[in-house]
């Protein structure tokens, strides 16, 4: 496929002068240097990269994630329809797209990006560069690097394209400031609103999961039916809205779209960004057969709130076994992840995934496994259990409420639901077990 870089798109030979460029061992970049995040996925890095030695920092985000770019470009995305639809009555829509990014994903997850050199719309196929891949070929063996791809729009894991506007280089883009790297919210700290393009049905990141938890801490969390964020939804809207009415707000400043007021109104009473600061990933060599440390618990603590524990049967951590692999790759696999990537053994992609779930309600389909209950204990489980077992009439071992911490009261009520069944003996101590759990959330 013969092609022309136009001469005004900086973005392009940047990119292109990368090309060969291969990665060290575990991740090791400069492009992740540069960024901040190195030892990590780098595919966005390089798009982050290329904008700022090309001087279009202003029409990207600077990230490591392929989420945060989609985010911040979303006005400009299109998805295999719509491409399908603007080639065939655009006639400059293939000019249009050189420079623009490439998305792909697995499932739920935005798992790789790349830069757009030329659509082909007769063969609808893409020529890209990208970081962090491997073209397939010989003679490279298997090392990833910086390369030449061509990405047909019938692929299953294409997701889409962002179009650039290129005429607006060295304008500040009418969306505001950058998305921040790394933390999953502004690592000073900062309770200022984000702006108005994290918050839209449908849109995916860190500054909806502190919206949905600043809603659920005013009062509003009935509107959830399984936690906030970080995908906004309806239920989000709807929460925000009824907060937006209760400050005597209506019209466009109670449609359930956050801005700059309710923001300020709901960080200055119920916390701000730096409530919750996702920890990074420690390292491959913390979850091995033999290793015995706090980030299996921590890993272990995540399983579980994701509804990922049925392998435990005394709890996660904090000795690394097969229950943890075992977990693990059950919640890889639902990613949608396949191979190497779906081992059982975390990485950085699986250590970020899990812990953008954290703060969400318990998923009690499952046992999550008796370290969660007993003496210290103080989780959501013990609260869901004891709502449940109030729901079934034993509701007199409470003074105060169920939950979240265990107490005596828990233990009783427990007790005597199990004896109930006709248990016996160690069978009905009043600490739950499998058999418990099942036959109280059934």
């Amino acid at each position: 496929m013969d092609f022309t870089v136009p001469i005004s798109l900086d973005m392009l030979r940047v990119a292109a002068g990368e090309i060969g460029t291969l990665e060290g061992p575990n991740n090791d970049t400069k492009y992740g240097k540069w960024i901040g995040m190195n030892y990590q996925p780098w595919c966005a890095s390089f798009v982050s990269w290329c904008a700022a030695k090309s001087g279009n920092s202003d029409l990207f985000t600077r990230s490591a994630s392929v989420e945060y770019h989609r985010s911040f470009l979303h006005r400009q995305f299109y998805d295999r329809d719509l491409i399908l639809y603007s080639a065939k009555r655009d006639p400059d829509f293939e000019k249009s797209v050189v420079g623009g990014l490439i998305f792909f994903r697995e499932g739920n997850f935005w798992s790789h990006i790349g830069i757009i050199e030329r659509y082909d719309h007769k063969h609808q196929v893409f020529s890209t560069i990208e970081g962090n891949t491997w073209p397939g070929v010989p003679l490279i063996s298997s090392a990833h690097g910086v390369f030449r791809r061509y990405r047909y729009l019938s692929a299953s894991n294409f997701a889409g394209i962002a179009v650039i506007d290129y005429s607006r280089s060295g304008t500040a883009p009418q969306t505001g400031g950058m998305v921040p790297i790394g933390l999953p919210y502004d690592s000073s700290g900062s309770s200022s609103f984000p702006g108005s393009r994290y918050f839209y049905i449908g849109a995916y990141n860190n500054y909806v999961t502190l919206l949905g938890k600043m809603l659920v801490k005013a009062g509003y969390g009935s509107y959830y039916t399984v936690g906030p964020g970080p995908k906004f939804t309806s239920a989000d809207q709807q929460a925000c809205a009824a907060f937006q009415r209760a400050q005597g707000w209506s019209g466009s400043d109670a449609d359930g779209i956050p801005g700059p007021s309710t923001w300020s109104r709901l960080t200055s009473i119920y916390g701000s960004g730096n409530s919750y600061t996702q920890p990074s990933f420690p390292g491959t060599q913390y979850f091995r057969v033999g290793a015995s440390n706090q980030y299996v618990t921590m890993l272990g603590v995540q399983l579980v709130k994701a509804g990922f524990g049925k392998h435990y049967t005394v709890g996660p951590g904090p000795t690394w076994g097969e229950a943890d692999r075992l977990n693990c790759q059950e919640f890889q696999r639902a990613q949608g992840w396949t191979g190497s990537d779906a081992d059982g053994y975390p990485g950085p992609s699986t250590w970020q995934k899990l812990f953008q779930i954290a703060g969400s309600t318990p998923n009690i389909s499952n046992f999550p496994g008796i370290h969660f209950f007993g003496s210290g204990a103080n989780n959501e489980y013990v609260t869901a259990m004891g709502k449940k077992l109030i729901q079934k009439g034993y509701g007199q071992y409470y003074s105060v409420g169920a939950g979240p911490k265990w107490s005596e009261a828990d233990r009783r009520a427990c007790q005597a639901f199990q004896k109930a069944q006709g248990w016996t003996g160690s069978d009905a101590d009043g600490y739950p077990g499998p058999s418990t759990w099942s036959r109280l959330f059934s």
